[in-house]
C-alpha cells in the first residue's frame, strides 16, 4: 500500500489538476513537488513509495498531465522542483529557456508506442491503419502538447499515412483520456504507449510499433530551479538500481531502450 501520509497525488476525474489545486499554504507546502507525464501515473507512485522509504519520509506531490501543459506550469512560476516528462525536447526546451538545471537532465526509461483497439474490434496494423472505414474514428494525445500524440503523428508520417487519416482523427488532452476512449468504445483504434494498456483485459494491443520507422519515446527529468536537496535525491532514485527495476516492473523499457 502506498503511504498517502508520505505523498499527495493530483488525479481528479480522469486526470488532471494544476499543481496549484494540491498545496494549501506555504506552511502546508510539501517537503518535494513533482510534475510527471500522464503516461506515468501507475508507475511514479511506486517510485515515491520507495524513494520515500529510503529517504526519511519527505512528503511529495505529484501533478500528473500532458508533458506541454507541466512545462507550461514551470514556466509560469508553479512550485515545481522536479519534471519527469515523456519527451526529451520538452525538458530540453525549459533547460534552454533558463527553467531547469542541464546538469540535471537524465533518462530515466524509454517507452514503445502500440496501436490498440476494443476486444470487438477488427485486428489492424499500422500499415493498414489506412483501411479505416471514413466513419470510423483513430484516437491519438494532441501532438501540440501530448508526446504521445507528437509520436503517433511522427510514426504515422513516417509511413505516409498521415493525411489520409487527418480527417478520422479524435485528439485526447493527454494519453489517459485517449485510453478512456478506447475504453468506452468511442474509437475504433487509438495510438498510446504500451505501458498505458498493460493488464486491461478490455483493450487488444493489435501492434507494437518497431522498426526504422517507429520513434524512441523517452522519459526524461530534471531538476527545475530549485535548491531544495530533496529534488536531486529524487532524480538519483529514479535512476538507481532500485528505481530502474520499479520502472521494467511497470513494463518500461532501460534508458538506452529494449
Amino acid at each position: 500500500m502506498l503511504r498517502r501520509a508520505a505523498h499527495r497525488i493530483c488525479l481528479p476525474g480522469i486526470l488532471i489538476l494544476g499543481l496549484a489545486a494540491c498545496s494549501e499554504t506555504a506552511r502546508d507546502r510539501p517537503d518535494l513537488t513533482l510534475a510527471a507525464a500522464a503516461s506515468l501515473r501507475e508507475v511514479i507512485p511506486a517510485v515515491i513509495e520507495s524513494f520515500s522509504s529510503a529517504s526519511g519520509e519527505p512528503s511529495v506531490d505529484v501533478t500528473f498531465g500532458a508533458s506541454g501543459d507541466l512545462k507550461r506550469q514551470v514556466e509560469g512560476g508553479a512550485p515545481i522542483d522536479v519534471v519527469v516528462l515523456a519527451s526529451a525536447e520538452t525538458v530540453d526546451a525549459l533547460i534552454d529557456y533558463g527553467f531547469a538545471d542541464p546538469a540535471s537532465r537524465r533518462i530515466v526509461a524509454s517507452n514503445r508506442l502500440a496501436l490498440v483497439g476494443p476486444t470487438s474490434g477488427p485486428s489492424l496494423t499500422f500499415d493498414t491503419l489506412n483501411r479505416l472505414p471514413r466513419d470510423a474514428r483513430l484516437a491519438v494525445g494532441d501532438p501540440r502538447t501530448v508526446p504521445a500524440g507528437q509520436y503517433a503523428r511522427q510514426a504515422l508520417e513516417n509511413l505516409g499515412s498521415w493525411t489520409a487519416l487527418e480527417d478520422r482523427l479524435v485528439f485526447g488532452g493527454h494519453v489517459a483520456s485517449v485510453v478512456a476512449y478506447v475504453r468506452r468504445g468511442e474509437v475504433d483504434a487509438a495510438i498510446v504507449y504500451e505501458t498505458d494498456v498493460e493488464g486491461l483485459v478490455d483493450v487488444v494491443v493489435w501492434q507494437v510499433a518497431n522498426g526504422d520507422w517507429a520513434p524512441d519515446p523517452q522519459i526524461v527529468a530534471a531538476v527545475t530551479n530549485s535548491d531544495n536537496k530533496d529534488a536531486h535525491r529524487l532524480l538519483d532514485h529514479l535512476t538507481s538500481a532500485t528505481g530502474q527495476e520499479i520502472f521494467l516492473s511497470f513494463g518500461f523499457l532501460p534508458p538506452d531502450g529494449p
